[in-house]
């Protein structure tokens, strides 16, 4: 199954992009951005409705070119409320390719600056959500790449304006089904307005149905019609989960661990203007953050599933987030295979992803991948947050977070110990991976990695060391004959869970098994969720070997939560991560 999405099939014509399959065009020819300001931005009542607000989000049905985006993200420049954001969530089942945008985008000059900077960040065609934030001019686009009626029930957000712009509903009858009104209905703050250039009966209708009241307003040149509607309904309630999301709380953060999920963390909030401490004995970079070198590549596996999604969108994040802090080499890796029940997995893998990963005589090649130094990452990510090394002192926080890895405080979490080793020597060009890996150090040296020992045992460091090199001997003999001199011991305690899954959110509490039992075995899902999301114990933690391609975005995600933003994950995705789904489980075998 496909982990990417289609482009869009396109003619060019001197008035822009059309669809021949949906007989449609991208934007109007008499003015497309003339248009949007028309048809949407004025249509949702903006900017006046957003100058008053700390935080306002638009959802918009069909990304196209992404027009619309860039015509509300340069009116939110000048006219944006002191310390506002804009939020902005997309859905697109054919993204264009960054060639494809970029030519469409050329025709609108005067917004040429922020193409510029959207195109430095377009994400790769991958399935389900990405997260792009333009902090100077304080704005997210959370982008889900995927059709409209998957989408939408998985989004979690509160939505201020809707931009409804897909292809006309005569020519494109799938997205203004009847599923999208209830999910409006769902995801609409009272007082939400909505705008479209059609007038079909059956939009009409079904903004009804939502809770919308409907007016028609003059349309933009040739059209003699558009809507605008305006929310009075309210959102149906939310039903209980036992993997609730967080509810935003205000106030000093204290995050234990100063890792790459406690210094993830402290750069999201920072973002968002939030204080935040690092409580940590070993100050930055310590445990098993602390490596010589470290390789950024993503979580392969040829399945289709929300977790799979967040863990490839997570790797894509925090590549872009690396490289603008200046902390990331963008060599590739080559991925050795073993045998021909490799090659054919990871050919299939390479076929999942598309672009970036391809099958070689030597290997899977990830473009994509790289290496970087695990301290400079740290401490970039925890710049100008306050550290702690002394535990024993008392701190006034509205919320302490366990980011602390092996020693964070959830049943359910395990160990596993790992050591690296490094030589001097002539480092491979580029990281190459199998079980073991291989790439440069600081220093002129080799970083030979890991082992994987059970539990806290990290082993005999002189017996480790020789079975990593004797691994990369049998794997690498050019590149082992090089090295020299007596290799640099490094060790540390991963922390690690039973489905290798990082986990994030309020850790469950008393009486959360006696709540969920009979619904974990069958019985009708409780009429309430026990009070375990305002003020809960919560961790970021569990991150295994993989902490530095998944952190940055879990934490994302859980500032978003804390401040009241939409999720950069599918409502699945974030469940998956919960630490709830332990005691679910068991409840499920018959614990």
């Amino acid at each position: 199954m496909k982990l990417y999405c289609d482009p869009p099939r396109l003619d060019w014509r001197e008035t822009g992009p059309v669809a021949p399959d949906f007989d449609d065009i991208y934007f109007s020819a008499e003015g497309g951005l003339e248009e949007t300001r028309a048809v949407f931005l004025t249509g949702c009542g903006l900017p006046g409705r957003w100058q008053d607000q700390s935080r306002f989000t638009i959802a918009e049905l069909g990304f196209g070119t992404g027009l619309n985006f860039l015509a509300a993200w340069q009116l939110w420049t000048r006219t944006m409320p002191t310390k506002g954001w804009l939020h902005f969530i997309s859905i697109e089942k054919f993204p264009l390719r960054a060639s494809g945008l970029r030519h469409a985008l050329s025709a609108f000059p005067e917004l040429a600056p922020l193409s510029a900077q959207l195109l430095a960040k377009w994400p790769q065609p991958l399935k389900g959500p990405h997260r792009l934030r333009f902090d100077e001019d304080r704005i997210t686009l959370t982008l889900f790449q995927e059709d409209i009626a998957s989408a939408l029930p998985q989004i979690e957000a509160e939505v201020d304006a809707w931009f409804l712009d897909g292809f006309a509903p005569a020519n494109n009858a799938d997205m203004w089904a009847e599923p999208l009104w209830p999910q409006l209905a769902r995801l609409s703050r009272p007082g939400s307005r909505a705008a479209t250039f059609t007038v079909a009966g059956a939009v009409r209708r079904g903004l009804q149905a939502a809770g919308f009241d409907v007016e028609k307003r003059p349309g933009f040149g040739r059209k003699r019609e558009r809507l605008e509607a305006h929310f009075k309904g309210a959102p149906p309630a939310a039903l209980a989960t036992p993997f609730p999301r967080l509810l935003p709380q205000d106030g000093v953060v204290v995050i234990r661990g100063g890792g790459i999920a406690g210094a993830s963390l402290a750069h999201a909030l920072r973002k968002r203007g939030r204080e935040a401490i690092i409580l940590d004995p070993d100050g930055l970079a310590g445990g098993a953050s602390g490596a010589p070198s470290g390789l950024l590549t993503p979580r392969l596996e040829n399945a289709d599933r929300p977790q799979v999604r967040a863990t490839l969108a997570a790797f894509e994040y925090a590549r872009q987030l690396y490289s603008e802090l200046g902390v990331f080499e963008p060599e590739g890796a080559l991925r050795l295979l073993e045998n021909g029940k490799d090659r054919t997995r990871y050919s299939a893998i390479a076929d999942a992803m598309g672009e970036g990963y391809d099958i070689s005589p030597d290997g899977l090649w990830m473009a994509r991948s790289g290496r970087f130094d695990p301290g400079a990452v740290v401490r970039a990510l925890a710049a100008d947050t306050r550290v702690i090394t002394d535990t024993s002192r008392m701190l006034e926080a509205s919320l302490i977070i366990d980011c602390r890895g092996a020693k964070t405080a959830l049943s359910g979490l395990g160990q596993s110990a790992g050591r690296v080793v490094t030589r001097r020597g002539p480092a491979p060009p580029h990281p190459i991976v199998w079980g073991g890996y291989v790439s440069a150090a600081p220093q002129g040296r080799v970083l030979i990695g890991a082992t994987h020992e059970k539990d806290d045992d990290r082993g005999d460091s002189d017996e480790s060391a020789g079975r990593l090199l004797a691994d990369l001997k049998d794997r690498l003999p050019e590149i082992a004959s090089g090295l020299s001199g007596p290799p640099q011991h490094w060790s540390g305690i991963r922390a690690t869970t039973p489905d290798r899954l990082p986990v994030y959110g309020a850790i469950p509490g008393a009486g959360f098994e006696a709540h969920w039992r009979s619904w974990a075995r069958g019985g009708p899902l409780p009429e309430t969720s026990p009070e375990t999301s305002r003020y809960p114990a919560i961790c970021l933690s569990g991150f295994g070997s993989r902490g530095f391609a998944h952190a940055p975005l879990l934490a994302e995600a859980l500032a978003s939560d804390l401040c009241g933003e939409p999720s950069p994950l599918e409502r699945l995705g974030r469940e998956s991560f919960h630490p709830a789904r332990f005691a679910i489980r068991r409840l499920k075998r018959g614990g």
